[in-house]
């Protein structure tokens, strides 16, 4: 499945939603047209993004802002928030401005243990993790406001990733992207890397003993 149907088959049961970094506004469109929402807020900081929204909503119930994320929005009523498609240093720089007890699907093309970290340490609970093939590998966490404790290891696998079957090609996917750099990185690098390494080990170790 694609990524962006991917997302939009997760907005199932939602009523209203605020994209935020909204693009084209596909991921709201395809929610609509099979009925998950009846309401969206759609922001980008961006006015490019925003207007090609607006072409690709036009008779939707959506409304548009262009803000930073949530700094410059008005008081707005949502139950579910999007962020999909950046990176994860700037996802967290969002999400330090995330005040509401929304359900939050989190998609960052890399360095998912840092988003991971942020939720940790901010006020937040994965809730879930989904895996999507889509030319490259995307992870997507959805997650709500509370407390958890995750490992070291789990910050790279993933707490619930770590127990479905999916993962398995993924981790073994990680393990030999390791192994290509390798010998090109610093000592201090490679010690890490090899920590790191071992995670996904262990992950796989564990997901064919419970096949």
């Amino acid at each position: 499945m694609k990524r962006l149907d991917f997302i939009a088959n997760l907005l199932n049961n939602s009523e209203v939603v605020l994209d935020i970094g909204c693009d084209h506004g596909l991921v709201l469109k395809k929610a609509f047209d099979k009925k998950y929402i009846k309401k969206a807020f759609a922001t980008d900081i961006n006015e490019g993004p925003l207007l090609n929204a607006k072409k690709n909503l036009v008779g939707y119930n959506v409304e548009y802002y262009l803000s930073n994320g949530f700094l410059d929005l008005p008081e707005l009523v949502f139950d579910t928030v999007v962020i999909a498609g950046m990176g994860a240093h700037l996802i967290t720089e969002i999400l330090t401005n995330a005040n509401k007890d929304a359900k939050y699907i989190l998609q960052a093309n890399s360095k998912h243990e840092v988003l991971r970290s942020f939720l940790m340490n901010n006020g937040f609970i994965i809730t879930d993790e989904h895996l999507v093939l889509d030319d490259f590998y995307y992870i997507i966490i959805e997650a709500k406001k509370g407390k958890m404790i995750l490992s070291n290891e789990e910050l790279y696998i993933g707490p619930v990733l770590k127990n479905k079957l999916e993962s398995l090609e993924y981790y073994q996917h990680k393990i030999k992207q390791i192994e290509s750099i390798y010998n090109n990185l610093d000592l201090h690098s490679k010690s890490k890397y090899q920590e790191i390494q071992m995670f996904y080990k262990n992950a796989v170790s564990v997901l064919k003993n419970n096949k």
